[in-house]
């Protein structure tokens, strides 16, 4: 029986030895890192501009981001803006929620940030410009205590044709404006912004947009058998970067674009051996620390 259990050992280990060493050779050549969608966080690149505004679109669009993410919430009349903080004072100086005002006082405030400064645009001015410069767009809806159901299926009305011919996708952290989206527009690509991975959520969502402190490949892979997109909010950093891309997530959120390009490119153009099998063992670390 001794033998026996020695010998089976023997095999275990074998087994086991020879599976490690076929995943560092899959891994090492390259085969299962994947390039992921680049999305350039608030339409900025390493501080080129005002967050949100038209001039850093521009500007941003020209380095070829798959797509770039924006924020709009509503005004005082229910038009939509584009703003990501829930109130002016950080970039206008103004004590004034965006649901205080409406559009066209909105489109009077010059913002300021990363010594650039420019107006505060409506997203009907700013989803021109991006479609007149063939730039894809990952919509953010923030909703406040001003946002109402009505204000989902304007946005519907209003946007969901020409977003659909611009290949345009939609995320929020609203599960009800996620859920209405869908019901209103089955066509439309909606995310569900995740903050924290507590579960895999069983929605009507295309995908998850989540923070990347707390995802990990079972996440991902969960996704993946369930045809679920993921993308990775923020991803700023090049280790991040090449966890990401070993996990396999399908997107990534930076606001250092040009960056995680190179980063990108390196991986899957000339991927160093070392590196790839650097990130190989952080990620058996990270796996075995759970």
């Amino acid at each position: 029986m001794r033998k026996l259990t020695r010998a089976s050992v023997a095999i275990g280990l074998l087994l086991a030895t020879s599976l490690l060493v076929a995943v560092n050779l899959v891994y090492l050549n390259g085969l299962v890192i994947t390039k992921p969608i680049m999305i350039s966080h608030r339409g900025v690149d390493n501080g080129n501009g005002v967050q949100n505004t038209i001039p850093a679109l521009i500007k941003t669009s020209k380095e070829h981001p798959d797509y770039v993410e924006m924020d709009i919430q509503v005004t005082k009349d229910h038009q939509f803006v584009v703003m990501h903080d829930p109130t002016l004072k950080a970039l206008a100086g103004v004590k004034k929620k965006p649901s205080q005002l409406t559009l066209k006082q909105l489109e009077k405030i010059t913002v300021r940030e990363n010594g650039y400064q420019a107006k505060i645009p409506s997203f009907d001015a700013y989803l021109k410009a991006a479609h007149k410069h063939h730039q894809k767009l990952l919509v953010e809806i923030k909703t406040s205590s001003a946002y109402t159901a009505a204000d989902t299926k304007r946005f519907i009305d209003r946007y969901g044709a020409t977003l659909l011919a611009h290949h345009d996708q939609v995320h929020t952290l609203s599960f009800k404006v996620m859920r209405d989206l869908k019901r209103l527009d089955q066509k439309q690509f909606v995310s569900y912004i995740l903050p924290y991975n507590l579960t895999f959520p069983h929605t009507v969502a295309n995908g998850y947009t989540m923070e990347v402190t707390t995802l990990n490949d079972q996440f991902v892979d969960k996704a993946d058998r369930n045809h679920k997109t993921v993308y990775a909010w923020d991803i700023d950093n090049t280790d991040q970067m090449d966890q990401m891309m070993f996990m396999g997530v399908t997107g990534v959120v930076t606001d250092n674009l040009t960056e995680m390009q190179q980063e990108v490119k390196s991986n899957t153009d000339h991927p160093s051996y070392a590196k790839l099998l650097l990130t190989f063992m952080n990620e058996l670390s990270l796996t075995s620390n759970e």
